[in-house]
């Protein structure tokens, strides 16, 4: 088997990568399968089933193929692809192999973000789209979105068919993908116009609203992704010019070069920019990473100190800003909605509004199906949004939207500088309204074979054991939403969790809470503590040591 790879290895467009990896590490890309997560499909760069390369893109592509073809006989999907690394390869791969199969398609002759590909699945009345990207993950990665003709991610149902279809493709390497220029002359494939762009500008400009007070200098960085120049654009429409772009930072580049991580969850992504800040007196740095779906912000205050906002903090203090944008506006109600693993914090600010709360399961397509379901009815979405920083003010997409959400934060930034007040003044206003939960999230990592074991151990005794006690923390219930079981310890009452199935098991405590669950794109176990605790490094710690180390 590794011999008829071999063989293919530039068709395969993955030489460099194959000649940086160990055995251990070739062996395992022979020995696994690509699988869908929480978000499509993620893997590293090299040769077999187990990993992205031209053949494993195709054999997933041919699964899209049969899926939506089961669905309707006259199917239109768009397919966009970021910077990343191979993005454009594959996307050619996937567009040859869907036209192949009889399917119109939509895509693009330069780099997209994800917000636009869910846009552009609405704006064209397509059956579907496929955003080619590994959104924040680190170099050596990329991936595949798949979504629904409403512009979501596919849900767990279609998911699994579509998992199903493509488990039952033998050998990727049998699958030849030939003729995307006779597609091209045959208009099989077409490029998106400006016409789409124009009209996602437009509905960004529509949400933010003027931009009247502009004293307050803003750093842009895009972490070498798709965010500029369209955010610039929208900003120049607007008539904001009192920004600096990251130039180190700007330019798409699969390598990044300047970050280990593209991820404005990471702190230390800011590093570049916060000189930059430093020397022109910016007041305010946003990134957004490179599908442009996630943001991160870091506030310089008035001491020249700088401070990290995370991803439930900007949650609050968009919801509130909004609120007062909105308050007055002729809508029966207002409603947000929300990852069941985001702060507490948020659904006691929504209650302290009087704005109706939807919880979602995690992963983003959940928040836009309970978007669908609202369509139509008169209530006006305030936010939507998960503590892993992706947020969506506007559903014209139905994905996290960081394009949408850069200039709502410059509008109140300069708003609040105006009246000499900063957003963590506001965050500090709103605690002395609805307390301050101490959130924090961890992401340990457990590399290969070993490492998925490991993942699986850690993940099967927390939902074996009864725990009733946790670092000095009395568990009041146990919600285990892969049985879809609620169990309230103190009566053995179980009650139903009423969501889909999701490897995610909540620990409630009087305090709080703690949550844990596999990674769904990476070999990580995702941990998240919301809690209401004097030192919460020390509850941290003792979780660590007790259930992660030992």
């Amino acid at each position: 088997m590794k011999q008829e790879w071999i063989k293919r290895l530039d068709e395969s467009l993955i030489r460099p990568f194959y000649e940086q990896q160990t055995d251990e590490e070739i062996e395992e890309g022979l020995r696994t399968q690509l699988s869908f997560g929480t978000a499509g499909i993620r893997g590293i760069f090299g040769i077999g089933p187990g990993r992205m390369n031209a053949f494993t893109v195709r054999k997933v592509a041919l699964g899209i193929a049969k899926f939506f073809k089961s669905i309707k006989d006259n199917v239109s999907i768009v397919v966009f692809y970021d910077s990343r690394l191979l993005s454009d390869a594959f996307a050619r791969e996937i567009s040859t192999i869907l036209a192949q199969n009889n399917i119109k398609v939509i895509t693009s002759n330069k780099y997209k973000s994800t917000p636009e590909l869910s846009y552009a699945v609405r704006y064209y009345n397509a059956d579907g789209g496929v955003m080619i990207t590994a959104s924040h993950n680190p170099k050596n990665y990329n991936g595949i979105k798949v979504y629904n003709q409403y512009g979501g991610q596919l849900l767990p149902k279609d998911s699994a068919i579509l998992s199903n279809y493509i488990e039952e493709i033998d050998n990727p390497l049998d699958i030849d993908c030939l003729g995307y220029s006779a597609f091209l002359k045959d208009n099989q494939i077409i490029y998106a116009n400006d016409d789409l762009t124009n009209s996602y500008k437009k509905k960004v400009i529509q949400t933010t609203g003027k931009i009247e007070k502009k004293k307050a200098k803003i750093v842009l960085t895009s972490l070498h992704g798709t965010s500029l120049p369209i955010v610039a654009e929208i900003l120049d429409e607007l008539d904001y010019d009192n920004y600096v772009i990251e130039q180190n930072q700007s330019k798409p580049d699969g390598h990044f070069p300047t970050v280990n991580n593209p991820n404005p969850e990471d702190e230390e992504v800011f590093n570049d920019s916060k000189i930059l800040a430093e020397r022109t007196d910016a007041k305010l740095i946003i990134a957004t990473d490179p599908d442009a779906d996630r943001l991160g912000i870091v506030e310089r205050l008035a001491n020249g100190e700088y401070r990290y906002i995370n991803g439930n903090e900007i949650g609050l203090i968009l919801m509130k800003l909004r609120y007062q944008d909105l308050v007055n506006a002729s809508f029966e109600s207002l409603y947000i909605v929300k990852s069941i693993v985001t702060s507490e914090l948020g659904e006691k600010l929504a209650k302290a509004l009087n704005v109706k709360v939807y919880n979602a399961l995690t992963g983003f397509k959940f928040i836009s199906d309970i978007l669908n379901k609202n369509e139509g009815k008169d209530e006006k979405l305030l936010l939507a949004y998960e503590e892993s920083n992706g947020y969506l003010a506007e559903p014209f997409t139905r994905d996290k939207d960081a394009i949408q959400i850069v200039p709502l934060i410059i509008k109140y930034k300069n708003i609040l500088y105006e009246n000499n007040i900063t957003f963590t003044d506001t965050l500090i206003d709103i605690y002395k309204t609805i307390g301050h939960y101490k959130d924090i999230n961890l992401s340990p990592s457990f590399k290969g074979q070993e490492g998925q074991m490991k993942i699986r151990e850690i993940i099967d005794f927390f939902r074996n054991e009864n725990v009733y006690q946790m670092c000095g923390l009395n568990v009041k219930a146990i919600e285990d939403y892969q049985l879809g079981k609620i169990k309230y310890l103190d009566s053995g009452l179980v009650e139903q969790t009423r969501f889909p199935n999701s490897n995610l098991i909540r620990f409630i405590f009087d305090e709080g809470f703690i949550a844990i669950r596999p990674s769904g794109t990476e070999p990580k176990i995702k941990i998240y503590f919301s809690l209401d605790v004097e030192d919460i490094n020390s509850v941290i710690d003792e979780f660590m040591k007790t259930y992660i180390e030992n």
